[in-house]
């Protein structure tokens, strides 16, 4: 079976029932442990400082919002408070991006509990899980891809904050899994001027520079400029550049109305994933079998992903009355994307794998394949809801009436090669790259492809939703939402998907007395799945629940702890055909039991400390076809933790030093084979800063010792497999000049 980390095939997540405990003192959020799970010690951290509103239900259009970590939108879509939000929700700020060297969208989740983002780079996307399942990415509350499509990787340096909340959101979010949703908040203009400039050095050659500046162009217009240009490569030498242009406009039209519009244009050249063989890197004999860990199986001037991204945006919200407030959000993106990899298919037994990837006895020469793929992609969504508060006696109502819908339209044209295999409609290309030399790598063979492959999809869905947010005084608040969803999908155009799907989330929180207050929730998720098998038969939609309780204690203002128990199970799976790996089959569902805990913790004298740890353990509920009751799901850790603290020294009255240091564990993953276990690791990170004036400097790091690990290995049959480098020290030198 071919991984998410191979070629072209995502993978798709389990299941996990845990506990949640976050905590905040002081403004910052964080996680305490308990003392049956000591290991707590050992685990993440998630600072959330003041971030900012952009729209809110609760009567207040556009306004800044302190929130403190106290607040999110992606829990209600009106910015609650989280003690008055059921369900576990994580706030990260974009100074913590900073200090944690977070490249990517993947890196920013990797100190909030229960949340696992893929440990190697990978050019075709973001793969975060929660809960042990696919995690939903969105923007702005709006969702980024409506489906898997290659490249576009969020750029973090245009968010001011990000949000997690765990667990099935349909009843909000419509279409998505039981994972829970991902969401980025984008900078947006503000009327204070003011900015930064800066330039970024590196590991793997990086060389960036950054700007960002707002400002009011009037007394009801402003304006901001968000922009990156970098030059880089991967661990494996492949390009790794970006020119990225955000700007972005703010008008007053009245005192009750705003409308923000949001451009970007991105333009992306990055390579594609390095793997190989497990034979020769993890399970190698001896140090003289072993092949070097940034070994690269591809060809660099072929291998690589170009992709040109540009989108609009427009945030809109107008206050009829103090409790009557109308918000949209809509976003328009084009997407196009050149992707070509030379492989070795090492991953399974079947139609593509080679029962000996070797071209020689001495097994030193590599057999390898290609894989192209030119997509083009349009997505237009949009957001509207209309937020009512009101009064029934002692007892407030925040009801919330929402209408959204997402059109996708995809050209994509594909080839492969298949030298060794006749399939079942005869060779689909030409000739295969000649095998590479694992030890002496000589890259610059030369060899002829060709697309085969010509598809064009189109996909819709069309949600209603309400929601009711009740409180009575600010001890007891109940969640109550209920939607409805129509899919549709096609494929070159033959229609074949119309799905029809009720979704409900309803919970319950109280406080019994010093700030404790215990709850109970459930939510469910619906996740369209378009399109069919092999054979042509069509999928239904993926389903799944989840049960949640736990409590929040609130002992101060600023302080907030929560423990949560959650369970979830997901029906009608989507698996990979161990026998071919052109199909996947549906069946069976999939579940887990598990814990988690997260806390940050601000102290006196400028400390902040930050810790968390989960423990997952997913598994299969019911057999299919391709799954059977029992077994691990793949490639999710059981247990991680860690564990951050920094510190900030005033020296004189300009100058401020900032030091922090973090740990993270990630436990050992199963492959597909329930054989083979990818070793558990322990990294650290740093970072150390230093502030005069408006001028900063700072040197941040992620695997700091450089630990060589792989983010994943698996067995196959015949005996082979594959193991994926993880991603290799990281080293950020930055120079800023704020005003």
């Amino acid at each position: 079976m071919r991984s998410k980390n191979q070629c072209c095939w995502p993978s798709t997540a389990g299941m996990v029932k845990g506990i949640t405990m976050e905590m905040m003192l002081n403004g910052t959020k964080s996680t305490f442990p308990t003392r049956a799970l000591r290991l707590a010690l050992l685990s993440t951290l998630a600072l959330p400082g003041v971030a900012m509103a952009q729209q809110d239900g609760s009567g207040d259009a556009l306004e800044e919002i302190v929130v403190v970590g106290e607040r999110a939108l992606v829990g209600t879509k009106t910015n609650a408070a989280l003690i008055e939000t059921p369900q576990a929700i994580s706030v990260i700020t974009d100074q913590e991006f900073r200090d944690r060297t977070a490249v990517d969208l993947q890196d920013i989740y990797r100190y909030s509990a229960g949340v696992s983002g893929a440990t190697s780079v990978d050019s075709r996307g973001d793969f975060v899980t929660a809960r042990g399942f696919d995690a939903a990415q969105y923007l702005d509350g709006l969702k980024r891809m409506p489906d898997f499509i290659y490249g576009a990787r969020l750029e973090t340096f245009t968010l001011e904050r990000a949000e997690v909340m765990r667990g099935p959101s349909s009843v909000l979010y419509g279409a998505g899994g039981p994972g829970g949703i991902l969401n980025g908040a984008s900078k947006t203009p503000k009327f204070e001027t003011g900015g930064e400039v800066g330039i970024v050095f590196g590991t793997d050659k990086r060389k960036q520079i950054q700007g960002d500046v707002t400002g009011a162009l009037s007394e009801t217009v402003a304006a901001r400029l968000v922009a990156v240009g970098r030059d880089g490569e991967s661990q494996w030498g492949t390009p790794d550049d970006r020119i990225l242009i955000n700007p972005s406009l703010t008008l007053d039209i009245t005192p009750d109305t705003s409308l923000t519009l949001i451009g970007l244009y991105q333009d992306d050249s990055q390579g594609s994933l390095g793997y190989v063989p497990i034979s020769k890197s993890i399970l190698a004999p001896n140090k003289t079998k072993r092949v070097a860990f940034n070994f690269y199986q591809g060809e660099p001037d072929f291998g690589g992903m170009d992709t040109q991204y540009t989108s609009g945006s427009a945030l809109f919200s107008h206050k009829f009355t103090q409790d009557i407030v109308f918000n949209s959000r809509t976003r328009y993106s084009y997407m196009d994307t050149d992707y070509k990899e030379v492989y070795a298919d090492l991953s399974d037994g079947g139609y593509f794998a080679y029962a000996n990837p070797f071209a020689d006895a001495a097994e030193t020469l590599l057999k390898r394949e290609y894989y192209v793929n030119r997509e083009k992609s349009k997505v237009l969504n949009t957001d509207n809801n209309l937020s009512v508060t009101f009064m029934t006696g002692d007892i407030k109502h925040n009801v919330l009436f929402g209408i959204d819908y997402t059109w996708f339209k995809q050209s994509k044209d594909e080839g492969f090669s298949c030298d060794d295999y006749q399939g079942l409609y005869g060779c689909f290309n030409g000739p295969s790259p000649p095998p590479i030399n694992i030890y002496n790598p000589q890259y610059g063979a030369s060899f002829g492809y060709s697309y085969t492959n010509f598809l064009d999809y189109k996909s819709t869905q069309l949600g209603l939703y309400v929601q009711d947010q009740i409180s009575w005084g600010d001890r007891v608040h109940v969640l109550l939402g209920a939607r409805r969803d129509r899919s549709t999908s096609e494929r070159n155009g033959v229609r074949e998907l119309r799905q029809n799907a009720w979704s409900y989330r309803g919970g319950i929180i109280g406080e019994l007395g010093a700030g404790i207050s215990p709850y109970v929730s459930y939510s469910e998720s619906f996740l369209p799945v378009p399109g069919g098998d092999y054979f042509g038969n069509a999928f239904s939609p993926r389903t799944a629940r989840q049960y949640e309780g736990g409590a929040k204690w609130e002992p101060m203002r600023g302080a907030l702890i929560t423990a949560a128990y959650f369970d979830i199970e997901e029906s009608n799976y989507v698996s990979q055909d161990p026998a071919n790996i052109q199909n996947f089959i549906q069946g069976g569902s999939v579940g887990s039991k598990g814990v988690e805990f997260e806390a940050t913790i601000r102290l006196p004298g400028d400390y902040d400390i930050a810790a968390s740890y989960s423990y997952a353990n997913p598994k299969v509920l019911t057999s299919s076809s391709t799954l059977t009751a029992g077994n691990r799901l793949i490639d999710i850790p059981k247990e991680m933790a860690s564990f951050w603290g920094n510190k900030t020294f005033e020296v004189g009255a300009d100058w401020e030093f900032r030091a922090g240091a973090g740990v993270r564990y990630i436990g050992n993953k199963i492959d597909t084979t329930q054989t083979f276990l990818t070793p558990s690791v322990t990294l650290v990170d740093a970072m150390v800063s230093a502030s005069y004036g408006d001028w900063s400097a700072s040197v941040n790091a992620s695997n700091l010792f450089n630990k060589k690990y792989y983010a994943t290995c698996g067995l196959s049959s015949p005996p082979e497999g594959y193991c994926v480098a993880a991603k290799d020290r990281t080293v950020l030198a930055s120079v800023t000049r704020k005003f």
